[in-house]
């Protein structure tokens, strides 16, 4: 689908693709290039509330004073400290 790059260099995402991907207004995607390729992957992103950093905040000073976990990943990382929170 042939698609031009305003004076801003923006584009529009096409309305079937953001159906198709469930994205919409204000959304996240992280943005990757190689040679010849533009691609875009859709991202979430946790939103957290002042009372959320505040307990994450509590339980980093806890976890600074235990030995530590190692994680293969963030989203492993993320899990483990979400169950924290709660």
């Amino acid at each position: 689908m042939l698609r031009r790059i305003t004076s801003n260099k923006q584009l529009t995402i096409p309305k079937k693709f953001m159906e198709r991907l469930h994205l919409q207004e204000g959304d996240y995607v992280n943005i990757d290039c190689d040679d010849s390729c533009i691609r875009l992957q859709p991202v979430t992103i946790d939103e957290f509330s002042d009372g959320d950093y505040k307990k994450l905040a509590t339980k980093l000073d806890q976890l600074k004073k235990e030995q530590s976990t190692p994680y293969e990943d963030s989203k492993g990382a993320r899990k483990h400290l979400k169950r924290l929170m709660k």
